[in-house]
């Protein structure tokens, strides 16, 4: 049975790690499908699609089947026939988030949720506010593989610049 999880992974931290690490307990085949991909350099998106999967390669290596979806930019019960068309097959899909649960529900496709881990320091937002503040705490939150994408890409200046005025 091969089950899919679902994020923006803006950037992939410890906690999206725990829940793949969570998922191999009962799984081996595991999908990770990294949403928004049509979206980067944004306050929101800062890193690309094609970045993102950088960080999951330098990090797992081929352990995991990858695939990027982007949005709909409106139809949002179409998501998940974006996701049959992109992705290769699964069984269950497991995300915390209502919108992507409620979309691909109405598509017919099983969801799950999976445990949080330290919510409140393991969330994208947190760790990107903490980039743009000029906090290096950041660095203990992700996995050093992307800490070092993330200095190699200018990352650090591109969430500090995409953050300037608002």
């Amino acid at each position: 049975m091969r089950v899919a999880f679902i994020g923006r992974f803006q950037p992939l931290h410890w906690g999206h790690v725990k829940v793949l690490e969570w998922l191999s307990q009962s799984y081996g085949d595991i999908l990770v499908i990294i949403g928004s991909a049509d979206k980067g350099v944004t306050k929101d998106n800062p890193f690309t699609a094609g970045e993102r999967m950088e960080m999951f390669l330098r990090t797992f290596g081929n352990r995991f089947a990858l695939c990027a979806v982007p949005d709909t930019d409106g139809s949002s019960s179409l998501w998940g026939a974006l996701i049959r068309h992109w992705c290769p097959r699964f069984d269950i899909a497991f995300s915390n988030n209502g919108y992507v649960r409620a979309a691909l529900a109405y598509y017919g496709i099983k969801t799950q949720s999976h445990p949080f881990f330290d919510r409140d320091r393991l969330s994208g937002r947190f760790i990107r506010q903490l980039i743009a503040s000029g906090s290096a705490e950041w660095r203990s939150l992700v996995p050093p593989s992307v800490a070092q994408l993330v200095d190699e890409i200018g990352g650090v200046e591109r969430i500090q610049a995409l953050y300037e005025n608002t």
